[in-house]
Order: C-alpha cells, then sequence, then structure tokens
C-alpha cells in the first residue's frame, strides 16, 4: 500500500500537468480564434469602407461633378482604413508654385511653422485651424513633407514624426505630429498633388498596411481626380460653346440681313467670320430722308472680344450718324466715346461713307484698307486715298486733326468697293497671299455683272484660292454702285 502512495501522488502530478498544458493550449487556441475572428473582422471592415469608397467615387460621377465632394469622399475613405486624426489633399495651383489645401479633414496639424499665438488659436478652435490650412499655401521649394511629396513624387512614412525636421514642433499637444502618411497623387506623368494623414486614434502608429492601403486609395483617387478634371472642362466647354453660339446668333442679328433699297444706288455686303463670332462689322444707317450711310469696320483680334467692341462700336455709329452728312466728323464723335472704353491693345479701322441719290459720295477713313473706286466698267481701279487714323489709340487731339472727308461724284454703274483684309491677306497653302492684283483681277471679270454676283465672286476666288488653309480672318465686303437711273 505504501508503495502505491508515490505512484499516485506522480499519476495525480501527471494528470494536473496535462491538464494544465491542454487548458493552456485551449486558451491559446481560444486567443487565435478571437485575434482571426478579430482580424477577419477588421479585413471586412476595410472591405466594407474599400467598396464604399469606390461606390461613392462612382456615384460622384455625375453630369454635374462636384470635386469638394469628391475630395471629401477621398478623405473620409483614408481617415476610415488608418483610423487617423486628421487628414488633407493639397493640390498644386496652376503655375506649380506652391500647393493649396483642397480640403482638411479634422484636426491635420500645420505643416509649417507659425507664431505661437496664432498656434494658441488654431489649437482653441477646429474651424480656425481648418481655415488656416485652406488659406495658407505651401511654397513648392519648402521643406515641408507635403511639399518634399509633391516636388520628388516618393512617399514618406513617418512612424516617429515628432523626431523629424519635416515637421513643425509645437507646444500645443493638438497641433504636434506623432506619426504621418504623405502620398503622391498622380496621374501617368502628371503630378496634381499630396494626400497627407497625421497622428493615430489612441496614439497608435501608421503601419505598413496603413501605409501599403494609402498609396491603392492614392492611386484611386488619383484616377478619379484626373477625370473629374476632364468631366469639369467639357462641362465648361459646352457652357462657353453654347454662349458663343448664342453671341454669334445675337451678331448675325446685329448685321444686316440685306442692303436697303438706296436711292441712286445699288448696294451689296457680305460678312463671312473666321470663327463663330467676327470681329469685321459693316452696316447701313439711314441719314435722313435721301441719304445713306455705309460702314465696313475691323475690330483688331479675334472672337468675343472683338465681336463684343464691334457691337459697342455698331451702337456709337448708329447714335452719331443720323443727320450728320460729314463722315470724318461722325467718325471724330464716334472716336471719343469708344476711347475711354477700349483696351490699349484695341483699336477699330473704318471706312464710313455717305451716300447722295445725285451720286454724291462723301468718305472718311480711320485707318482702314482704302476703298476701291472701279469706273469705266471696272477698267479702271484706283485707291481712294483718305487721310485718317484708327479709332481708339488717340483721345481725339490728334485723331480730330488727322481724318478728313473725301468726296467723289460716281458716273452711272461706277463703284465704290470697301473689303477688309481678310480678302487680301487671304494665305494659300504656301503662304502666298491672295493680293491687291487677284482681287483687281476679280473686280473687272465679274464687276460688270452686279454688286451682288460682284461680292459672291470675290469671296468664291478668296476660298477657292485658300482651300486646304484654314481661315485665318474674318471676311467683310460691301460695294455701292451708281444706278444708271
Amino acid at each position: 500500500m505504501q508503495g502505491l502512495i508515490p505512484y499516485l501522488v506522480i499519476s495525480n502530478a501527471l494528470v494536473a500537468l496535462v491538464a494544465c498544458y491542454l487548458w493552456r493550449r485551449f486558451r491559446m487556441s481560444r486567443q487565435l480564434q478571437e485575434k482571426l475572428q478579430r482580424d477577419f473582422a477588421g479585413l471586412q471592415q476595410e472591405k466594407k469602407i474599400i467598396y464604399d469608397f469606390l461606390h461613392d467615387l462612382g456615384e460622384a460621377f455625375t453630369e454635374e461633378i462636384d470635386r469638394e465632394h469628391l475630395l471629401r469622399i477621398i478623405v473620409t475613405c483614408a481617415r476610415k482604413v488608418t483610423a487617423a486624426r486628421g487628414a488633407a489633399i493639397y493640390l498644386w495651383d496652376p503655375d506649380r508654385q506652391k500647393l493649396k489645401a483642397a480640403i482638411v479633414s479634422g484636426n491635420f496639424p500645420p505643416p509649417l511653422k507659425v507664431d505661437n499665438a496664432v498656434a494658441d488659436q488654431l489649437a482653441a478652435r477646429a474651424e480656425d485651424l481648418e481655415s488656416f490650412l485652406l488659406l495658407e499655401p505651401i511654397p513648392a521649394d519648402s521643406r515641408a513633407a507635403i511639399a518634399i511629396v509633391a516636388r520628388t513624387g516618393i512617399a514618406i512614412h513617418a512612424e516617429r514624426a515628432e523626431l523629424d525636421e519635416r515637421f513643425p514642433w509645437f507646444r500645443q499637444k493638438i497641433l504636434q505630429t506623432e506619426t504621418y502618411l504623405a502620398v503622391p497623387l498622380h496621374y501617368r506623368q502628371e503630378q496634381l498633388g499630396v494626400l497627407a494623414l497625421a497622428n493615430r486614434e489612441e496614439g497608435a502608429t501608421f503601419t505598413k498596411a496603413d501605409f501599403d492601403l494609402i498609396q491603392s486609395v492614392a492611386d484611386q483617387a488619383a484616377y478619379s481626380l484626373q477625370h473629374a478634371q476632364i468631366y469639369r472642362q467639357l462641362a465648361e466647354k459646352r457652357k462657353l460653346d453654347h454662349d458663343i453660339a448664342v453671341a454669334h446668333d445675337i451678331q448675325r442679328i446685329l448685321l444686316p440681313t440685306a442692303a436697303p433699297e438706296v436711292e441712286g444706288f445699288n448696294c451689296a455686303a457680305l460678312n463671312i467670320p473666321a470663327q463663330q463670332v467676327s470681329g469685321d462689322y459693316f452696316d447701313f444707317i439711314r441719314i435722313d430722308a435721301n441719304r445713306w450711310g455705309l460702314a465696313v469696320a475691323d475690330v483688331s483680334g479675334k472672337g468675343v472680344p472683338a465681336s463684343l467692341i464691334m457691337a459697342m462700336c455698331r451702337s456709337v455709329l448708329r447714335s452719331k450718324a443720323p443727320g450728320n452728312l460729314s463722315p470724318a466728323q461722325v467718325l471724330r464723335e464716334v472716336n471719343r466715346q469708344l476711347y475711354p472704353d477700349i483696351q490699349e491693345d484695341m483699336f477699330i479701322t473704318m471706312i464710313y461713307l455717305v451716300l447722295a441719290p445725285s451720286g454724291k459720295v462723301s468718305l472718311a477713313r480711320a485707318g482702314h484698307e482704302s476703298a476701291l473706286l472701279c469706273r469705266d466698267h471696272f477698267r479702271h481701279i484706283e485707291p481712294i486715298e483718305a487721310p485718317g487714323m484708327a479709332l481708339g489709340i488717340d483721345p481725339g487731339d490728334v485723331f480730330d486733326e488727322v481724318i478728313q472727308d473725301v468726296t467723289i461724284t460716281l458716273d452711272p454703274l461706277d463703284t465704290v468697293v470697301m473689303y477688309t483684309d481678310g480678302i487680301n491677306e487671304a494665305l494659300d497653302n504656301e503662304g502666298n497671299e491672295f493680293g491687291q492684283d487677284q482681287l483687281r483681277t476679280v473686280l473687272r471679270a465679274a464687276g460688270p455683272q452686279s454688286v451682288e454676283f460682284l461680292i459672291k465672286t470675290i469671296v468664291d476666288r478668296v476660298q477657292t484660292f485658300s482651300k486646304g488653309h484654314a481661315q485665318n480672318d474674318d471676311i467683310t465686303l460691301a460695294a455701292a454702285q451708281r444706278s444708271l437711273t
């Protein structure tokens, strides 16, 4: 019996030891299972966050993309997957001289050092911190982490940022940088900016997994931002095209649709813009019961700015011409009124003439191509020389002295032809100009038919000459021919 006691003691000890071992293995297995469950739950949560992120990005791409909404989706996702206390997206400005915060979320520390008084205010109010970051750009050559990432395109993962000179130190704990991630936003070869995150909840540091995950978020974000920019540019272009189309329609209304019946004359005119809107102008204006004014003008430049100046010129000319038989005096008054509103680099050239039933024509030229006088059934063609300078260059001291009236009397079928430089300066594929000689050749061939035929033929010849070469200037023509009766 006594011999069994040691055996029983040893047996009980072994049973206890095995039980303890099995219990520990059970606890370890239980802990491992719980850890795996937590990891699985974490992965499921990350998966859900990424899925929601991609879904929200897709939803953001509508006809009217709100860029701020898109940026907020990106920083919200970045903060969720990393448990970051603060995040921001900085984008390059157009000249790439500085980076500006496009969106700030949470408590994101200032990338650059600020005065203590300012820092105290920023630490006290989250709204002030966000406003400050949105208004304070980062110079491109700064030593701030965001500027370095933007310049080099190399991401930064700082686990102990408080020891890193790339991050400013603040005495206010809420503004201190403890751990940091900054990744470049680039689409193909274009650098867009930086996605940055600062400090994790509960004082943890950003891990390698966080870094890899944010790299993936940044890649998708950059793609989305680039395409949002394209969408926005397309929307702006559509709006601009619509506005230009409206301007085109308005401008066509401002130009006469047909020449009026002018006693003693047959008249015709035509305008073909190089773009949708034109800086050229022609007009017929009733002076009194018996006389009409005919004007051809060319505003420097092309497109919408030139068309706006043209509309101003038309309005002023129409207000000054009625009742005034002196073209030079009319242009003096037009110049005086337009000069204060015309930019220094813009001007208007114009020929303006007054037609009387007797065949008398009074003409003034403000720096424009000389009108051509065609006599003897277009056998003789000569310029009508008239002194003058362009409108909008001088307030009137010189302009008023230089410009003068020239008066001629037309015989039946004599014709005055006015045109803009879109005719004589039209280019062919080899860069040759249409020129005065070809214009005179067309006048001699087509002039005896009718003024309408003449105008159309000149335009046809110019367009045939320039075939294959884009029209680089507006084309405007006007002609007044003394009638037979």
